[in-house]
């Protein structure tokens, strides 16, 4: 039989191992979608999702203008922050999502 010290010390090694697999998946897709973002003439979510389901969009158009979000600052929330969301590429969106998978990778305890 192991030792305790010995047997958490494996546990700890394969945790971490297993761990770090993880984090060098996440970065090499990460690298790759960067890659393809720059080298591939990019697909903007909005063109991808009015060539999909136009009437979604519009749809989803008309309940967040419904909302009116009236505040201080006076935002139109489809125009000044719906709209400049959806006009990024899909694969940059995907890359930033990666990203911050691989941030909180990193710095979870």
């Amino acid at each position: 039989m192991l030792p305790l010290y010995k047997f958490i010390t494996n546990k700890l090694k394969m945790y971490y191992i297993k761990y770090m697999k993880k984090k060098k998946i996440l970065l090499i897709i990460l690298f790759i979608l960067i890659n393809i973002n720059i080298f591939i003439k990019p697909i903007k979510i909005v063109a991808f999702w009015k060539n999909n389901h136009v009437n979604s969009l519009i749809g989803f158009q008309k309940y967040i203008e419904k909302l009116n979000f009236n505040s201080y600052f006076n935002i139109d929330l489809w125009f000044d922050i719906i709209l400049p969301i959806l006009s990024i590429p899909i694969l940059l969106f995907i890359s930033i999502c990666f990203f911050i998978l691989f941030v909180i990778f990193n710095f979870k305890k």
